[in-house]
């Protein structure tokens, strides 16, 4: 297991920098998929589509700036790392470091991408019909999006700047005698800001259907269990670990559902 550290990076800007970047990637690759919500908007006037890809990374683009501050000052204090981080400032090892870890990784990747289609396929007579019938179908651009969206810069919103603000809360608040935070702080910083992720879902799936108490355990399950798993990872063995596991489960959903298309 890692050990933890009470400083932050010895240089601010050399970690949030390739930290940042990294994220705007994932941004980047999720303006396709949000220009077409955006069109099928009902009551949107027209706008070129310089305009609406513009708008769909205003919300992302200031949510990440903040997480990454807030991550790369908290998350060195709370005893969580980002390789990529102590690389930009440390010149310690990158892949050295991540190669153990990736089997780990791999495996809770599976593991998610196992779970979310079965808690899926538990809710289905429980929704309404505009959202019954499972998941959108996982083409190349959606899994490619998926990957570096949801890989990347959710790892770097929920994980490195949520997380990382969680656990030095409750370490403040609970365990200020700690070098750094405890079990149960970290554990509650995982569960907390994953199903936060989770509360944050309902207002879109609210557009679709009436939100009943099922669906709103729904929408709250699937969107948590992977930021469990991933923020497990975070804890355990680094930020790049959980970015890892969160690309591979899209990957992994995606194989399974072209496999189960061509035995269909």
């Amino acid at each position: 297991m890692k050990s933890g550290s009470m400083h932050g990076y010895p240089s601010y800007g050399k970690a949030y920098v390739p930290l940042f970047v990294a994220g705007l990637i994932g941004v980047i690759a999720l303006v396709p998929t949000s220009v077409r919500q955006l069109q099928n908007v009902p009551g949107l006037p027209d706008m070129p589509v310089a305009v609406l890809a513009a708008l769909s990374m205003l919300q992302p683009l200031i949510l990440l700036a903040i997480s990454v501050a807030v991550g790369t000052w908290l998350a060195p204090r709370v005893g969580l790392t980002s390789l990529v981080a102590d690389k930009a400032t440390k010149g310690e090892p990158f892949w050295s470091r991540l190669r153990p870890q990736m089997p780990a990784a791999i495996v809770f990747g599976i593991a998610a991408a196992v779970i979310l289609p079965l808690l899926d396929i538990f809710f289905q007579p429980w929704l309404p019909a505009s959202l019954a019938g499972g998941a959108p179908p996982r083409d190349l651009s959606f899994t490619i999006s998926a990957m570096l969206y949801g890989g990347i810069t959710e790892e770097l919103l929920l994980r490195w700047g949520m997380m990382s603000l969680l656990a030095w809360l409750g370490w403040r608040l609970f365990q200020r005698g700690r070098e750094i935070p405890g079990a149960a702080v970290m554990v509650t910083a995982i569960v907390i800001s994953a199903l936060l992720f989770g509360i944050g879902h309902l207002g879109a799936v609210a557009v679709l259907a009436p939100l009943t108490p099922m669906l709103i355990i729904r929408t709250i399950l699937l969107n948590a269990v992977g930021g469990i798993l991933f923020g497990w990872l975070f804890w355990k063995h680094s930020l790049e670990a959980a970015m890892v596991a969160h690309a591979a489960a899209h990957v992994v959903m995606t194989l399974v559902a072209l496999v189960l298309a061509a035995l269909g």
